[in-house]
């Protein structure tokens, strides 16, 4: 396999594992909301997996900025409500519309035009 192919491939698999991990860290803050006071939220170990997945997204975040320009990155950050989507309906079932998967549909459209522009010329 080309370098240049093997170089997307690794950002490509760092924007979706940052995405991941971040949209994991929504997941458990909301999963802490069971408590009826901001102790009893503080004290949820929901809230500090939360925090675990929020810290290591943007450690992913980082290493993924090194080697692609933020603007496109940052963008595609939004792919992180692709998955808040799958685990919020699979995890919490809460309901999926015709709205929310246009949304989505647009955020993945947008995201392959974001990739394509900031991969350009890295595969020859």
């Amino acid at each position: 396999m080309h370098n240049g192919m093997i170089f997307v491939l690794s950002c490509v698999g760092g924007i979706l594992g940052m995405t991941l991990l971040g949209s994991l860290g929504g997941f458990f803050f909301k999963r802490s909301t069971s408590g009826t006071t901001i102790w009893e939220i503080a004290k949820s170990k929901f809230v500090y997996i939360g925090v675990a997945f929020y810290l290591a997204g943007a450690v992913a975040n980082i290493l993924v900025l090194k080697q692609l320009p933020y603007s496109v990155v940052y963008p595609m950050s939004a792919i992180t409500y692709v998955w808040s989507m799958v685990f919020s309906r699979l995890i919490l079932k809460e309901k999926f519309t015709r709205q929310k998967l246009i949304g989505i549909i647009a955020i993945l459209i947008g995201a392959v035009f974001f990739g394509m522009d900031g991969f350009a010329g890295l595969v020859k």
